[in-house]
């Protein structure tokens, strides 16, 4: 039986002159732990202009 997935795109907004890349970081972290507990999976990870795109999927 093959698995069927849903996709998710998550647009994380980053800045290179952020003087609290750890605080930054630490929320990224937060919201990816929140993901994974609804069962999402981090798939990859794209640049966006000044922000990040996060791609992930999950089993449905």
């Amino acid at each position: 039986m093959s698995k069927r997935w849903q996709y998710r795109v998550e647009t994380v907004k980053v800045s290179m002159w952020n003087s609290k890349i750890e605080k930054h970081d630490a929320q990224i972290q937060d919201r990816l732990t929140r993901l994974g507990i609804e069962g999402w999976e981090l798939v990859s990870v794209t640049p966006y202009g000044t922000s990040q795109r996060l791609y992930l999927k999950r089993a449905s």
